[in-house]
């Protein structure tokens, strides 16, 4: 033993002493790296979702039309490409299926045996089926059920269901149209003679007028009868009677993407003041519990994402000054009028002293109801607002972009100093191989000594 203790751990606190230098220049780097490599990914995930927002602005964000019709007449749906207007809709009759029953005693009344029954659907004569009643009856046990259950199961049924009604004292045999409309009429023949059905409901066509043209549909629903414009008729109108029907701009879809844009523009701002200056944790702490009260009711675009700047991350790119350029050229495209001539402050959006929007949420509705088009002019046209500003953000985030070479060379960096950390603790596992020798051999001399100087006392 040396002052005592082993040779091994001798050799490891001097090892121990020896690397603490080294050790602690790594994990600085290392730290340093790795906490830019994750602001660049945060800044990367900030910037992608700010050109998500552009594109649903440049999308239908402006094109979004609402429907409503005064009675439950019918239901309206509009697609973006719907014209906005009033429409005055009056329904005379709904189309309907053909229908038409014969009576029996029972459902368990025997079928003859002998008769082809002929059913027809439509004037096509070749979508009729044939039940010859002598191969379906043949043991002369098969009943009315039986019969429903061969119409319905025919593997050539031109569009007909049969069904069984129960009155109490009697069965109808039920044979309906599965297609409304005047010409999807049923006929029953037995042996080409009328079986004798009666008609409980004749096929017809839904009749409507629409702002004073007739139109005529095999069925209610009424697809694309305006472009953009579908009509699934409920019910018709009491004579003198009829529903108005209004398609309007959808303003609150173009409030509510513009509102994301200035939302997604405020938080890159306020990302690119974390990353790129020293501020308090308090800061930190303030903004980030901000986007987190905003995010509770907004879906993440990409929920892998990271999207909160830690404290260790503060101004961990303050060098960086492409990105005080890219926060500068922001504002200044946003602060610049709009080619029709237009700026954001007059639809209710201001610049504040800090260099982040604000929206008067007032405004900005009154001015979407007065002249939603030159809104949309402001932010689609050629060299709108949303163009300027993904003609700035491109080449952050475009394939081998800005970005993408200061995230691959951070991770370079990082594997160098993992690879020096490697080399680093091969050489000290060396070193210590050394000591340990050294200090074994010396141990195993003063032990010999101490045996020696034994014998003369």
């Amino acid at each position: 033993m040396i002052s005592g203790m082993s040779a091994a751990t001798f050799a490891e606190q001097l090892i121990s002493a020896e690397r603490m230098g080294k050790d602690q220049l790594f994990k600085t780097s290392m730290t340093k790296h790795q906490n830019q490599l994750d602001a660049y990914d945060i800044l990367e995930s900030s910037l992608k979702r700010m050109t998500s927002k552009l594109e649903a602005i440049n999308g239908d964000a402006f094109e979004s039309k609402t429907s409503s019709i005064s009675d439950e007449s019918a239901s309206i749906t509009v697609d973006s490409d719907a014209p906005a207007g009033t429409y005055d809709l009056y329904v005379k009759q709904l189309a309907q299926s053909h229908q038409l029953s014969k009576s029996f005693a029972s459902e368990t009344e025997v079928l003859p045996t002998t008769g082809v029954l002929s059913i027809q659907v439509g004037p096509n004569a070749a979508d009729t089926i044939d039940i010859d009643m002598a191969a379906l009856n043949a043991d002369g046990t098969r009943t009315v059920a039986d019969l429903r259950d061969a119409i319905n199961n025919h593997a050539d049924n031109p569009g007909v269901q049969a069904s069984l009604v129960r009155t109490g004292g009697q069965v109808e045999l039920m044979m309906t149209s599965k297609e409304s409309g005047a010409v999807n009429s049923v006929d029953v023949k037995m042996d080409g003679v009328d079986w004798g059905m009666t008609e409980r409901k004749a096929a017809q066509d839904a009749e409507v007028t629409l702002n004073g043209i007739d139109i005529t549909s095999s069925s209610n629903y009424l697809g694309n009868v305006i472009d953009g414009v579908s009509i699934e008729l409920n019910q018709a109108h009491a004579i003198g009677d009829s529903s108005t029907i209004k398609i309007e701009s959808d303003s609150s879809s173009s409030e509510q993407a513009v509102e994301d844009f200035v939302d997604s523009f405020n938080e890159l701002m306020d990302q690119i003041n974390q990353l790129t200056r020293s501020m308090g944790s308090s800061v930190v702490d303030e903004s980030n519990k901000d986007k987190e009260d905003d995010d509770k009711d907004k879906e993440d675009d990409d929920e892998d994402a990271p999207s909160s700047i830690t404290e260790d991350q503060l101004g961990v790119l303050k060098g960086d000054s492409s990105l005080r350029m890219l926060q500068n050229s922001m504002r200044n495209s946003v602060f610049e009028a709009a080619p029709n001539g237009m700026r954001l402050s007059d639809v209710g959006i201001e610049m504040t002293r800090d260099g982040k929007l604000s929206i008067d949420e007032d405004k900005l509705s009154q001015a979407l109801k007065d002249d939603p088009d030159a809104i949309k002019e402001m932010f689609t046209a050629s060299g709108s607002y949303v163009d300027r500003i993904d003609t700035i953000i491109d080449p952050f985030t475009k394939s081998s972009g800005y970005l993408d070479l200061k995230q691959s060379n951070l991770d370079k960096q990082i594997d160098r100093v993992e690879d020096s950390m490697s080399r680093h603790d091969y050489q000290m596992q060396q070193r210590y191989q050394i000591y340990l020798s050294q200090f074994t051999a010396m141990e195993n001399t003063i032990n010999q000594l101490n045996s020696a100087s034994a014998l003369f006392y």
